[in-house]
């Protein structure tokens, strides 16, 4: 039987006591895109395994290339639990921040670790981005990624990422970017 909030409140006045459960929060949900491509110059001695590649959760068809997610569109997401998606994030703070999330939908998957966000919305992660059917799973070495968030808030988040090096030691290494929103997270 459901109970809402309002009734029990009333009740425990009324009654004195009773036992109400805390709404269960919404489940995890988010969205990313992100390229894959040759650095120019290469780092010394590497080079990037991949012809340029660009991946997006949810997988949008070439036929709404305009609903892609962007710094102003994100009309998409995958749901965790939801058609074999997985969507976990924390975003904790009010002016500044820290988070971390994990976006993944079959072969293809973002985990974002280590997080920090200023009070300019301005910050670093360590990024790890896959694509399994391709071959591909680079991580930045450390939390050397730039990270823009145009909206944060406890428990949720929509950024830009930018790593100049993500690598698969000890010889590919690429650049990737991309964006990524983290909702119901977390706080």
């Amino acid at each position: 039987m459901h109970v809402s909030s309002r009734w029990c409140v009333t009740a425990v006045f009324a009654l004195g006591a009773l036992s109400c459960s805390d709404p269960v929060a919404p489940p995890a949900q988010g969205a990313f895109i992100a390229s894959v491509r040759q650095a120019s110059p290469p780092p010394a001695g590497k080079s990037c395994p991949t012809s340029p590649v660009t991946f997006d959760v949810p997988v949008l068809n070439d036929s709404k290339p305009l609903e892609a997610l962007d710094r102003d569109t994100y009309l998409h997401k995958i749901i965790d639990g939801e058609d074999n998606a997985k969507a976990a994030c924390t975003v904790k703070g009010s002016s500044t921040f820290t988070f971390s999330g994990n976006l993944g939908l079959g072969a293809r998957a973002l985990r974002i670790a280590s997080g920090t966000l200023g009070a300019d919305k301005k910050g670093t992660a360590l990024i790890i981005v896959t694509d399994t059917s391709r071959s591909i799973q680079f991580s930045s070495p450390g939390a050397t990624c730039a990270i823009e968030a145009f909206q944060a808030k406890g428990g949720s988040m929509w950024a830009s990422f930018n790593c100049p090096a993500v690598e698969r030691p000890p010889t590919d290494s690429c650049l990737s970017d991309g964006f990524f929103v983290l909702e119901n997270c977390e706080q």
